[in-house]
């Protein structure tokens, strides 16, 4: 991975930057691939898996807490403080949940206020630089789309650091997709339920 990354329109990142899709189809054929042998003997079924297979969905809040250690249950979070503050995390202790690998490709900013003006990852052991994206605050609804996607596997860490310029709301969505090993905790929970 190189660890570059493109800032973008969210609305336009299909149209205008091609190269996007080609990073998508890398990821999601990684992760597919590494679902199928974590979790072997079960297979790829996609959005209506059958109890043999894991299945795909978007990428769930719930597998995520804010700036406050609380659950999401939407991308939209008050932001507490400012400075330098972790704005977001995996729901089971800093780590994602069991049973869910995350294929992350970006991450888009859907407010026209933006109110961090740095952000830098750690993904288990892995900390990556810090990305300085005052620059976003000249698009509408900005995403910053990585050159490579990385891999959120099952109870590993993940936390996303921001530096806070403003109290107040900002929703900050994580672009990509995510793999679930065991489909009744998709089908059988309540909306905007955690996914332990």
């Amino acid at each position: 991975m190189t660890g570059g990354y493109v800032i973008c329109e969210y609305d336009e990142v299909k149209e205008y930057f091609p190269e996007f899709n080609i990073a998508m189809e890398s990821l999601h054929t990684a992760l597919i691939a590494k679902a199928a042998a974590d979790w072997s003997p079960k297979t790829f079924g996609g959005m209506t898996p059958r109890s043999d297979q894991f299945g795909e969905t978007t990428i769930i809040p719930s597998l995520f807490r804010n700036i406050s250690n609380t659950t999401l249950t939407t991308w939209n979070q008050y932001l507490t403080g400012t400075g330098h503050q972790t704005i977001m995390s995996g729901s089971n202790g800093g780590n994602i949940y069991e049973d869910y690998k995350i294929g992350l490709a970006g991450l888009a900013f859907l407010d026209k206020a933006i109110r961090v003006s740095e952000i830098k990852m750690q993904i288990s052991d892995k900390k990556l630089p810090r990305v300085n994206i005052e620059e976003v605050m000249a698009y509408n609804k900005p995403a910053i789309v990585f050159e490579d996607g990385y891999i959120l596997d099952e109870e590993t860490g993940f936390d996303l650091y921001a530096y806070v310029l403003t109290i107040g709301y900002q929703r900050i969505k994580p672009i990509g997709f995510q793999l679930n090993r065991v489909p009744n905790k998709l089908q059988t929970t309540n909306t905007g339920a955690a996914l332990t």
